[in-house]
């Protein structure tokens, strides 16, 4: 008994340390890299999850073609963005998501809204696919912007949210092209809240 009361002891005492130490890891400063990386891979996640769930129920090849290159793209930019961080906050990075207020203000689709697309086919699946992800390109350009402003040495980092920048404004005027053929209006966003952050 007394063996196995110290065995609980000690797996006790392990656990605590172990959370303690995580803890304390996680409150320690990052660099504007890593602050960026932290709040635009689950922004890119999100991307990548609207435009794989599109692929399948679009005959269009060029819209096809688009939500191939976004799933890939974005994704190959999360593995990039993942060495940015420090490797505790690369074990967590996965299962941190933003609140829905916090989601909302980054232009990101609600969970409402993936299953409403889920739900369509052809032609209406397109028009709801181009509204979420012109807005959800909406929501990263300030991200991208305060990135830029608070990283200021010409290294990769920089680059990449340079290459961010040019092909998310080139991807919306594309999109509002598209969507514009299609009948459907954009969806409302004011990247005002981000920038402030509300």
């Amino acid at each position: 008994m007394q063996k196995q009361n110290r065995t609980l002891f000690w797996r006790w005492f392990y656990g605590a340390v172990l959370v303690l130490v995580v803890g304390l890891l996680l409150t320690q400063p990052l660099t504007p890299e890593g602050r960026f990386a932290l709040k635009m891979i689950p922004h890119h996640a999100q991307a990548v999850e609207l435009a794989r769930i599109l692929q399948p129920r679009t005959d269009d090849e060029n819209l096809r073609y688009f939500a191939q290159d976004v799933a890939q793209t974005q994704a190959a930019q999360i593995a990039q963005m993942r060495s940015w961080l420090p490797w505790w906050r690369q074990l967590t990075v996965g299962l941190e998501r933003p609140d829905a207020q916090a989601a909302a203000a980054m232009g990101m689709a609600s969970q409402e809204e993936i299953a409403e697309l889920l739900a369509l086919q052809g032609r209406a699946a397109e028009t709801r696919f181009l509204q979420l992800m012109i807005r959800h390109h909406q929501g990263a350009l300030p991200m991208i912007e305060q990135g830029l402003a608070e990283i200021k040495t010409s290294g990769l980092p920089r680059r990449l949210i340079e290459a961010m920048n040019w092909s998310q404004t080139s991807e919306i005027q594309t999109m509002e092209r598209w969507l514009a053929e299609r009948g459907g209006q954009k969806l409302p966003f004011d990247g005002a809240k981000l920038k402030h952050g509300h």
